[in-house]
């Protein structure tokens, strides 16, 4: 009886200690979400720009805008990231920052228009912030929206966005059908710096294909 109490005792001591640790994990899981972005982001909806931009649309409002996976796997390890000035106003589909890799720079394209209120600094330091968290802490810039409402009817969301991805996808593997393989990876994902498999004419029409914008003339490779 002595046996089996003390047993029991230690099943409940190491369940009450589990309990404690997934409690902690989860909490820190939480401090890290709300540290990446200006503000938490339970209670918002992410929305996506066909040239592979995310709004995130705040509890007041404004905006948050990054690039999404898709982009940071395209392009490879960022070195160097070309910002948006707090307080310059941008259109939705003109290039709110540019990303660069080696030779090679992608636009990110604004999600949305209206006026910039913030920058990601640490971005300017570490660029590589977007290839490890672009969903987060890679975040580009804070808008504050001018037609937000008309704005988000052309944007994806939930399975739609979903389905966009995959399609993208799909596409970008009939685009490399030639050379069938060396840009998916195991599980369907793509590999990191499709760039890097490029020439300077073939990343040019990528750029064009993959994320249109309203000024092709700031696609330089």
């Amino acid at each position: 009886m002595v046996a089996i109490l003390f047993i029991l005792m230690v099943v409940i001591l190491l369940t009450a200690e589990y309990l404690s640790f997934s409690k902690k994990i989860s909490a820190e899981s939480s401090a890290t979400v709300k540290a990446g972005l200006p503000v938490a982001t339970e209670t918002v909806e992410r929305y996506f720009h066909r040239g592979h931009m995310w709004a995130l649309v705040q509890p007041s409002c404004d905006v948050i805008a990054g690039v999404d996976d898709f982009s940071q796997r395209f392009i490879g390890n960022i070195n160097n990231i070309e910002l948006p000035q707090a307080g310059s106003i941008i259109r939705q589909g003109e290039v709110l920052a540019t990303l660069k890799h080696g030779d090679k720079s992608l636009p990110a394209i604004a999600p949305i228009s209206g006026t910039i209120v913030a920058i990601n600094k640490h971005l300017a330091g570490t660029p590589s912030i977007v290839n490890n968290s672009p969903l987060e802490r890679g975040w580009i810039a804070k808008i504050a929206p001018q037609n937000l409402g008309v704005e988000l009817k052309g944007l994806f969301k939930g399975v739609t966005a979903d389905r966009w991805q995959e399609a993208t996808r799909a596409h970008l593997v009939h685009w490399f059908s030639p050379r069938l393989g060396i840009v998916m990876q195991d599980g369907g994902e793509i590999i990191d710096s499709v760039s890097d498999m490029t020439s300077s004419a073939e990343w040019r029409i990528l750029i064009e294909e993959f994320f249109p914008n309203n000024d092709q003339s700031t696609l330089n490779t």
